[in-house]
């Protein structure tokens, strides 16, 4: 029974986030996809059960809402197969902290949210981070709830959502007819604290965030692989004629130009002669001539020391004469497909290489650039340009705000995935930064989803996914005088969580079982 039910809550948070059946996610999915989970987890007398159903949990779920994984180039084994086997030893070794606060107590549900806001934490930070699936995302369109990211981050509402779950997980396991006096209590706040985050959020939504500057913005969706063999120039002419199209839509009064991730994939730095001649109808830098515009073009960044060279997956600011003005080398890049650890041994170097098929890797990037353009009324506008799923980590996002970006400017490439659901999922991680920092996002992509995202998660604009289209438009750049309390103090919630489920560890525990309904 527990297997089971273990195996119906790995369903349904795969179901409750975006998907190929519901492409914004569920949010009423959302609100119970724990509770089986958690109930089986009440039942369960032995850590090592507790541990082995977490296991099950996580490979299923995280198979499910990321198959489209499979698709990454000819790495399936690599990205889908690794990934799920990984979190299935991750899940693994949270479940026994899952199991240890499952037991008996008063504020179970507190405790259980509590370490499963932590683990959604550790999950999305360090080298192996991968944000995606938190239980946050079926909710991303309820936006008067979510303004509360903006004092502790996404791990509030990651506390309240898990908190919702367990809550009804303590009622199935007590009595959901007749609720015991603690149920009640834990009922009681957690509809104060709904109403609480819902008033907060309205009452931020009616505040007024100053406009500063307008940026004139082109935004290309080529949707076209610009790595596939024989297509580099075809892809290059689809991005020039798009650009065209769209800075006379804007009646040649254009600040910027976005194309998005690797859309020129040879180093712009070594191939002045090739962008000189290609396309031979119209050569790419005298396409650049035409227009008083600048370029921020995803494109491979070189970086020479005395015995190596280096390329990183990039970004680079063009003006008209085709002069680099400044360059972004990507800084958190997918572990074990973009950049593999010890790459330079040769054994491993071998292995990867002859085993897996991966030929090449890039390298780090070494500085958080801010990008310097001026607007049409000469002001001066500041942008970060986090690359592909930077835009999903709140620290990185964070440091180019404290640093002095006015907006951030993201360029993706996630056409390979092939599913429309895989592109919202992107979406709707990276549409939490702009609340967090109440910054606009600016999305650049191949296939998707190509917009704008107002500071409080609004969509001001976008393009239908997975179609050769252009977006020109004005943004207004919108910037408080202050920083938000979580761009200042950054994960204070989650270290606070740390510290009171440590002590709680460390403390003693006269904690006693209750009868355990299910007669074991």
């Amino acid at each position: 029974m527990k297997t089971v039910l273990t195996v119906l809550s790995g369903i349904l948070l795969p179901l409750a986030l975006p998907n190929d059946y519901f492409l914004h996610g569920n949010p009423w999915i959302g609100t119970f996809c724990l509770v089986p989970l958690f109930f089986a987890l009440y039942q369960t007398e032995s850590l090592g059960k507790g541990m082995r159903l977490s296991a099950l949990f996580g490979g299923i779920s995280t198979f499910l809402s990321n198959y489209w994984l499979m698709f990454f180039k000819d790495y399936a084994f690599l990205t889908i197969g690794s990934v799920t086997l990984a979190y299935c030893g991750v899940y693994a070794v949270w479940g026994g902290f899952f199991w240890r606060f499952s037991r008996p107590h008063p504020y179970r549900p507190f405790y259980m949210a509590a370490v499963w806001t932590l683990f959604e934490f550790f999950k999305s930070i360090g080298y192996l981070a991968y944000p995606w699936g938190l239980i946050v995302y079926p909710f991303n369109e309820l936006l008067p709830l979510l303004q509360i990211a903006d004092l502790g981050g996404i791990w509030l509402l990651s506390f309240l959502f898990s908190l919702g779950n367990a809550f009804v997980a303590e009622l199935v396991s007590s009595n959901i007819v007749r609720p015991s006096m603690e149920d009640l209590r834990s009922g009681v706040f957690l509809g104060a604290t709904i109403l609480l985050f819902l008033g907060y959020g309205y009452y931020r939504m009616g505040t007024s965030i100053p406009e500063t500057s307008r940026l004139r913005v082109v935004l290309v969706q080529q949707n076209m692989d610009p790595w596939e063999m024989g297509k580099e120039t075809e892809n290059l002419r689809i991005l020039m004629k798009l650009s065209r199209k769209g800075i006379q839509q804007l009646e040649g009064n254009t600040n910027l130009v976005v194309w998005s991730e690797s859309s020129l994939p040879r180093p712009l730095q070594e191939n002045h002669p090739f962008y000189q001649r290609v396309p031979p109808e119209e050569p790419f830098l005298q396409f650049l001539k035409q227009w008083n515009a600048y370029f921020l073009i995803g494109n491979p960044v070189v970086r020479r020391t005395q015995d190596r060279r280096e390329v990183q997956n990039g970004v680079v600011l063009l003006d008209s004469a085709g002069t680099i003005l400044d360059t972004y080398g990507k800084r958190h890049p997918v572990p074990m497909a973009e950049h593999i650890p010890f790459y330079e041994v040769p054994i491993v170097q071998a292995f990867f290489k002859k085993v897996i098929g991966l030929g090449g890797i890039w390298a780090l990037g070494d500085r958080d650039t801010i990008f310097r353009i001026t607007s049409t009324e000469g002001k001066e506008i500041r942008f970060g340009a986090p690359i592909c799923f930077e835009d999903a980590f709140p620290y990185l996002c964070r440091r180019f705000i404290l640093a002095g970006a006015d907006l951030l400017i993201n360029v993706t490439n996630d056409a390979w995935s092939r599913r429309m659901s895989a592109q919202v999922q992107h979406f709707v991680v990276a549409r939490f930064r702009s609340i967090e920092m109440k910054r606009i996002l600016i999305r650049a992509t191949n296939g998707g989803v190509t917009c704008v995202i107002g500071p409080f998660g609004e969509e001001i604009a976008s393009l239908p996914m997975f179609q050769s289209e252009v977006l020109p438009l004005e943004v207004p750049i919108r910037k408080e005088s202050t920083y938000t309390f979580y761009t200042l103090w950054g994960d204070w919630f989650p270290l606070l969580l740390f510290a009171l489920l440590l002590t709680t560890l460390l403390g003693k525990n006269d904690v006693t079982r209750k009868k355990n309904p299910l007669g074991e």
